[in-house]
């Protein structure tokens, strides 16, 4: 396997530090962890389209494919052992008809060596019932893996740094002609908590407002953009096992 490249390559401003490990957060709403050959993604919602067109609305067909290409490409580009997800993998239950299901069947199929392992978030329902070839690790609750606790809702632990997902962060930048509104890698300095932007191409978002201490990096069309920096976590800080 191609190792992941160094990053001393890299252009300037792509890593950050936290907790005393390097992390970099991708412009595809992703974050690597290179030295645990990790990629991290929250609320990818597979199927969410579906089960609205279940419910009799009509929106577009299409988003599991291709939120699962975006997918493809992180994996090709970064080549991580372990794909892990912060919660909400799904959307809700997949019937076996469905076009996600074969979708996704071929996305296992195209990465059989990698290790898929999901913290169960409230949207993942009836896992139970999911093909076993998918081979997927479902995490109950929390998963300790020092220094960080990974998780889907982003509450302090004291075990470690918190990374989760689940609120969809995005920030709203207004003009006197013009508004935006960005996903963003929030990092809640004062908590010791990391909330990733939602993965998923058809999911909403929770506007956010950061403290002064915070740091926050928006993903726009351009690519990532630090909007505030914040103060650079405490290495030192005790990580308990």
């Amino acid at each position: 396997m191609t190792p992941i490249p160094p990053l001393p390559g890299r252009p300037p401003g792509d890593a950050i530090e936290l907790a005393g490990e390097v992390l970099m957060p991708l412009a595809d709403r992703a974050l690597l962890w290179p030295a645990a050959r990790t990629l991290i993604v929250a609320d990818v919602h597979l199927g969410k389209g579906a089960a609205f067109r279940r419910a009799g609305v009509p929106v577009p067909s299409g988003a599991t494919s291709d939120d699962l290409a975006r997918l493809d490409a992180l994996i090709a580009a970064h080549q991580p052992d372990r794909l892990l997800v912060l919660g909400d993998l799904f959307h809700t239950r997949l019937s076996q008809d469905e076009p996600a299901m074969a979708a996704i069947d071929a996305f296992r199929t195209r990465h059989g060596g990698l290790q898929i392992s999901a913290v169960r978030g409230n949207h993942d329902r009836q896992v139970e019932r999911l093909p076993a070839a998918w081979r997927i690790e479902w995490i109950a609750g929390r998963r300790h893996q020092p220094p960080f606790v990974f998780a889907h809702e982003p509450e302090p632990d004291p075990r470690g740094l918190v990374l989760a997902g689940h609120l969809h962060p995005v920030l709203l930048l207004k003009s006197r002609r013009d508004a935006a509104r960005l996903p963003v890698f929030w990092f809640r300095h004062a908590q010791r908590i990391g909330v990733l932007p939602s993965f998923g191409s058809f999911t909403g978002g929770y506007p956010v407002r950061p403290e002064a201490a915070d740091a926050v990096i928006a993903v726009t069309p351009d690519g990532l953009v630090p909007i505030q920096s914040g103060k650079s976590f405490d290495p030192s800080a005790p990580c308990m096992s």
